[in-house]
């Protein structure tokens, strides 16, 4: 063997440096600008069709090896982003992907919740799972784990665990029955202080399932992920199950999430995705409130030709597409 190394050691050499080129990740993203996904491919209602199209926006994102950690201080438009931007205590890339997941199923919800409601139809709560999305302090829970009861307690949404939570004092154990890799597995933690608030130092959310009229199909990717694309699935379902034609043949893109009771939440990354937008063609884009003067900053700065469209809730967007 040592012979075999010794004859091949140039070789040997050579491969080592290929592998920390391309296979040592370094502590940042690289982001660029990015595109879009045409929503009309990815929601299916009965045999509707869009006429035009609807677009989610998206960043480009590598992880940061040395060549592509060049690349970004060469390109112009390509940055370096700290990987802990992304993370809540300390946590690994593989729980920001896992978290991401859990939030693209949470935004669906949300965008078929308010998208039915606003359209006037059928919609009734047919399952509902709390997941754990990140840890503000250490403790026994984990991101992706699923809380089944706390303190012998089932648990239906999020506001179960913050009454039970609520009702103990500082340094009392809360139980945890969860499913971590598929097991049902038991975990507590202690009630903290922090700012005059009890809590167990987890962030967790409620995603449901439903029972629709019409039904509804959605085709993702494994690879896609986040909530940024609330706003236009919900505009999606809308257009398909109600009577308006929001979209009219126009190529709208937009970006932002979507909570329960409408409201678009800002995004990171707007400047990305203008580029994103202007580069695929989209006639318009609409962007949370809170991107909105980065968003015309971006068009100014760049000499962009297109429109873009503030929406603080769903019933903007709405209301500007129906009216425009």
């Amino acid at each position: 063997m040592k012979k075999i190394i010794k004859e091949n050691a140039f070789y040997i050499s050579i491969l080592v440096i290929f592998c920390a080129l391309y296979f040592i990740k370094l502590p940042y993203y690289v982001v660029a600008p990015g595109g879009t996904i045409e929503l009309n491919n990815r929601v299916e209602v009965d045999n509707e069709k869009i006429e035009g199209s609807i677009n989610m926006l998206y960043v480009t994102q590598y992880d940061a090896t040395i060549p592509t950690y060049v690349v970004a201080k060469i390109f112009r438009n390509w940055d370096l982003e700290d990987i802990e931007k992304s993370q809540i205590n300390n946590e690994s890339i593989y729980d920001i992907e896992e978290r991401n997941k859990i939030m693209l199923d949470n935004s669906i919800q949300n965008a078929i919740f308010v998208a039915y409601n606003k359209a006037g139809k059928d919609i009734k709560i047919k399952n509902s799972t709390s997941y754990v999305i990140g840890t503000t302090i250490d403790n026994n829970l984990k991101i992706g784990d699923i809380v089944l009861e706390v303190d012998n307690i089932s648990i239906d949404n999020i506001k179960d665990v913050q009454k039970i939570v609520k009702e103990k004092e500082i340094g009392d154990n809360v139980k945890f029955k969860i499913i971590r890799n598929d097991k049902e597995i038991e975990v507590s933690n202690k009630v903290q202080e922090v700012d005059g608030n009890k809590i167990i130092g987890a962030v967790i959310i409620t995603n449901y399932e439903y029972d629709l009229d019409p039904e509804i199909k959605f085709k993702f990717k494994n690879r896609e992920s986040g909530a940024s694309g609330g706003l236009m699935l919900a505009l999606t379902i809308y257009d398909l199950v109600s009577d308006d034609d929001i979209v009219k043949g126009r190529k709208i893109s937009g970006t932002g999430t979507i909570d329960a009771d409408g409201s678009i939440g800002e995004i990171d990354g707007i400047k990305y995705k203008i580029m994103g937008a202007v580069r695929d063609n989209m006639d318009l884009v609409l962007v949370p409130e809170g991107n909105y003067k980065e968003a015309l900053k971006v068009k100014k700065d760049m000499k962009y030709d297109i429109k873009i469209v503030k929406a603080s809730n769903i019933d903007d967007a709405i209301e500007y597409l129906k009216n425009n």
